[in-house]
Parts: C-alpha cells; structure tokens; sequence
C-alpha cells in the first residue's frame, strides 16, 4: 500500500490495484471532511469504523452516466474506505466532490499523494496507465531529446465516452526526467469519438516527420463507424487528420500494417476489414485501393518477413478460422494456401522468427508451436512450444520473439486468457453489466532460447531527427549464404501495437560478413564492409 509510508496527517484518495481508497491519518476536523463520490453500480465499499457512508443507488444522473452509485463518506481521525471496483471497469474515472469548507492543502491525490487543487475532481490524474482503458502504444522519439515517447489511443469505454469526456483522449506522453507529460490535445490529436485499438507511426509522405495511424472502427454502437485517423506531422510539430484526403479513413473494424510491398521507399498500408483483405499502395502520398480478396475469418495478427529471400517482403495473416499467407511477387501479392507450403490453416497468432539462427525465417504460431523453413522453402511441424490443449486458449493470445538477454537469439514472451469474457457478445445481448465483471484470467510466459553454435546478428539503426527510430528503412546483409532482406518494424509482434525496430540476422555456420547495405527513408544508401558477426550492430546513419 503506497500509504504505508506517509505520515503526514491529511485525507489521501488514491488508486491500490483495483481499490479506490479513501484514507484519513492525524484529521483533526472531521466535520469538514464530508463529500460524496460516484463509482459504478457493481463497485462494493468496505468501511472502518472512523468513516462512515450513505449509499444511493441510480440509474440515471445529470452527467449522463447510467447505473451508477453514489457513495457520500463522512471522515474522522484515521477512517478508511475502501471502493471495490468491478474487473471490467478499471477506466471509469471517480467523480469526486467535497464538502467546501475542506481545506484542499490536506488532501493528496494519487499515487504520488499530488496536493489537491479543487473540491471537484476525478481520479485518477496521475500515473494510473491500468485504469484509463488504454490500448495501443506506439514508441518513438517525438521530439528528438534522445527519449523515447509515447503515443496511446484509448478505446470507446463500453460506451461512455461522450458521458466520461473530457477524460476521453488519447495521448501524447513525452518523456521527460521526472515522468511523462502529456502533449496530445496540445499538438493536435483530437479523439473525434473515435474508439481506437491500433496505433502506428509511419513517414507516409516522405518528409522525415513520423505521422501517426490509429483504427478507430468497431463494431457495436454507440462508438462504432467512426473514421480511422491518419495524423500527419506538421514541420512545427503539430498533427492534421488528413485520413479522408489521403483514402484511408475506414469506418470497419480491422487490423494493419505498414510496409513498403513494392521498394519504391514509400510506405504502402495493408488492411484487412471485416470482410476483405486490402492494400492501399502509396503513390506519392495518396493511397489507391487494391481488393486482394476475401477475408473469411477475423484477423489475429499480421506479420511481414521475406521468408522466401527474394528480396521483397510476405505476409501471414494468422486467423482462427482461416489463416491466408500473402506471398510478394513483383511488388504484388498473390494469397497462397498456407497448408500448400506446410503451415497451418488455423492460428491465434504467428510471427516470422529465424528462432534457430541458421539463416531460414520460421513461422511460430500459437497454439501450433514453430514450423522450421527447409531449404526447398517449405515447412515443417516440429512439434516446439506446442501447446497441446485447445483448452488452454479460450480467449485470447499474443505472442512476440525479442533476445531479451542479449545473447544473439530471439525468446518468447507470450500472454494469453484461459476463459474467454465475450464482452462483445453479452453487450450486443444488452445484458446487465454484471456479465462484463466476469472476465477472463490471464498468465504472460517468458520461454527463454538456449541458442546453438550458429553465428547471428542484430542491428539497429539511428536515423536522423524525425524518424531516430528509422522506421521504414531497409536492410540487406549479404554473406557466402546469400542476401537477407529485412525491413525496420518487421520484428513487431506486439498487440495493436508498435515499438520493436531491431534487426536479427541468422547467419548459420558463416563466420564472415561480405557486407551490410542500409537503404535509409530518404533513399540514402549507406555500406559498412566486413563486419564483425555475433553482436549488436548500432549503425548511424551517415
């Protein structure tokens, strides 16, 4: 409990897992510490004996928020009440008011116990990422410190989000050496009603400014058909939704990725909607729709990775009714059986991993385990980090390979729900809100690779400011063994979510590098010569 070293006498609001406690220690006018607090309907209090509480229940109040309790707490010297909130609803912001004749300069907020500034406020305000309903995060230099920032879209909070405005936003947080601060609204990123997932950065339009791509669609109203958001970075730092004028702005639910399918060193979006599977290929900054077929099953997860090594990139979309491997052909993707090279029809999630080093991308997929690349191009089942109970996935899985100790293999860190909540379902039922606190029970696993003799390496790049990240840029590392082809951004695996730029070459029984080519963003080329293998490679970019 973060209270447990505070001894400064005063009323402490804050937030210990999923509890809302309300503590007083040293009070020594009680009488001024009453107000009230809305919580939802389901939320459960447990009171000491030195604070009391009135409890009334509505279904309607003039905020606009349904099915709601209103808790009013009357506290004395060293009271203690503690509001349980239900597992589904960890966003909903509390919704404080105090009696006026409180004295704020003895009530602290938050985690970090912040002095409080009114008698009106919600909670939480600080350092409270578990209950804000976040969902993706895309990682970048933003404004070029040499600090890694943040961009996080929030969804539509079943619902409530023109009632819980202006809570409502997604953000911006630059990191700064005390915490993060958050810049979004001030630069531009308005949420629009849109109920995000996925969120990406990605230079669409080639001026070295990252611009930022969020999904907004979904499917159950009242959030739903809202335009996905194409923010393009203005030079001074802003950010315009330019989705319409660009022919990106979707209103279905779906999954992307960016890429560039054809080499020509602009970004290409792929997507895959509801219904169908498309590439939006960029022409000079404008995008032109191609249909590339059906999508029979809803997409889990997209990974890129030129497996077959002909210098361009493929993609697996991984599907639990029907996974459809993409395979790049002259810029172009022709949708290939995946059973017709070996990997599996079905999967909850698949990433491209070279997880043995000897130069061949794999496929791991869950719950099928790794398919290890022959030299004829195809695959086969090797019946590794299977998992052989369909039971164990009820819900949800996700999986990403990272070298997690540096030791030049890639490890698995996987996340996944053993009881699947199918809050979409109960919500499309409109049952009662108790069905949504019955949520799934999730485990994470780290697998760590013990690795053989092969030889590897890993790279990352430097760009320049505006992209430090290099998203986008292009690398070949060319040996005895042949060219391998890699694209920055093509080792994420992440949920709806982006951050992973590293490289990672396996390099089998060849000891000797002939050369690595870096082909930048802009279209600069750079070489190094005879690099040392068996290492992280930081390249700069000239």
């Amino acid at each position: 409990d973060p209270l447990a070293n505070k001894t400064e006498p005063g009323l402490y609001i804050y937030w210990h897992n999923y509890e809302l406690i309300i503590a007083a220690q040293g009070l020594t006018n009680p009488e001024n510490l009453e107000g009230l607090v809305i919580v939802p309907l389901l939320a459960t209090s447990t009171e000491s004996d030195q604070i009391s509480t009135n409890i009334r229940k509505t279904n309607a109040l003039s905020a606009g928020i349904d099915k709601v309790q209103v808790v009013r707490f009357n506290v004395k010297g060293n009271g203690r009440l503690s509001i349980k909130f239900p597992a589904f609803y960890p966003f909903f912001p509390p919704l404080f008011r105090l009696n006026p004749r409180a004295d704020i300069k003895n009530i602290y907020l938050g985690s970090r116990f912040q002095p409080a500034t009114s008698i009106d406020f919600a909670l939480p305000p600080i350092n409270a990422l578990p209950h804000m309903d976040r969902h993706g995060m895309a990682w970048n230099d933003y404004n070029n410190d040499g600090n890694i920032d943040i961009a996080i879209v929030r969804g539509g909070m079943q619902g409530k989000m023109s009632e819980l405005s202006p809570n409502a936003k997604d953000e911006l947080m630059l990191q700064q050496s005390s915490g993060f601060e958050d810049i979004g609204e001030k630069v531009g990123l308005a949420k629009a009603g849109c109920a995000a997932r996925q969120v990406a950065w990605v230079d669409f339009d080639r001026d070295n400014l990252l611009d930022l791509y969020t999904m907004c669609g979904r499917k159950l109203p009242p959030n739903s058909r809202y335009p996905n958001q194409l923010y393009r970075q203005t030079p001074e730092g802003r950010f315009i939704n330019v989705a319409d004028e660009k022919n990106l702005g979707f209103k279905d639910m779906g999954w992307f990725t960016w890429l560039d399918i054809d080499n020509d060193l602009d970004m290409d979006l792929f997507w895959a909607d509801e219904t169908t599977f498309w590439l939006y290929r960029n022409e000079s900054g404008n995008f032109v729709a191609e249909n590339l077929g059906e999508q029979k099953g809803v997409v889990n997860q997209l990974a890129i990775a030129d497996y077959d090594g002909d210098g361009d990139l493929d993609l697996f979309s991984a599907s639990r009714r029907e996974s459809i491997l993409f395979t790049n052909v002259d810029g172009k993707y022709q949708a290939t059986d995946p059973e017709s090279v070996g990997l599996p029809k079905k999967a909850f999630a698949a990433n491209w991993v070279d997880y043995d080093n000897d130069g061949l991308i794999d496929l791991h997929t869950l719950r099928y385990g790794i398919y290890r690349q022959q030299p004829d191009r195809t695959f086969k089942k090797i019946n590794l980090l299977e998992v052989s109970s369909p039971k164990t996935f009820g819900g949800y899985a996700y999986c990403t390979w990272f070298d997690v100790d540096n030791d030049g293999d890639r490890d698995l860190l996987m996340g996944k729900s053993t009881k699947m909540p199918d809050w979409e379902k109960r919500q499309r039922k409109d049952k009662d809100i108790t069905e949504l606190a019955k949520y799934s029970k999730s485990r994470v696993l780290l697998y760590r690779n013990p690795g053989n003799d092969n030889h590897w390496l890993e790279i990352e790049l430097k760009g320049a400011p505006g992209n430090s990240v290099a998203i986008g840029a292009k690398v070949k590392v060319i040996t005895a063994n042949g060219t391998q082809f890699q694209e920055v951004g093509q080792s994420e695996g992440s949920w709806r979510s982006q951050g992973h730029y590293r490289l990672y070459f396996g390099l089998g029984k060849q000891d000797k590098i002939n050369s690595i080519q870096v082909i930048w963003p802009d279209g600069q080329n750079q070489e190094i010569l005879n690099p040392d293998p068996d290492r992280l490679l930081v390249i700069e970019k000239a």
